[in-house]
């Protein structure tokens, strides 16, 4: 399975997400995501960032919780935001 922008992805916990962006670092992908409800609306205080994770040909998807690599690819999610305003 190939997550892709403002598509919906689940967790094995049955929480669900909205990708908002992607970008690389240090040659691993990253996706920006917003929680959502069970109606399927975005959950504004829900917000993560994902690390890709490829496994036995599965996709996966694991929550980066580094601080500093967090706000490391903050600075770069926001970055490209303002590169395609």
């Amino acid at each position: 399975m190939q997550i892709k922008i403002n598509s919906m992805i689940t967790l094995d916990n049955q929480e669900r997400y909205i990708v908002l962006n992607e970008t690389s670092y240090e040659n691993e992908t990253y996706y920006l995501v917003m929680g959502m409800d069970e109606k399927k609306e975005v959950v504004e205080s829900k917000v993560a960032i994902m690390k890709l994770v490829l496994k036995n040909e599965e996709t996966y998807v694991e929550r980066v919780t580094d601080s500093k690599l967090i706000l490391t690819l903050t600075n770069l999610l926001k970055s490209q935001l303002k590169e395609t305003i």
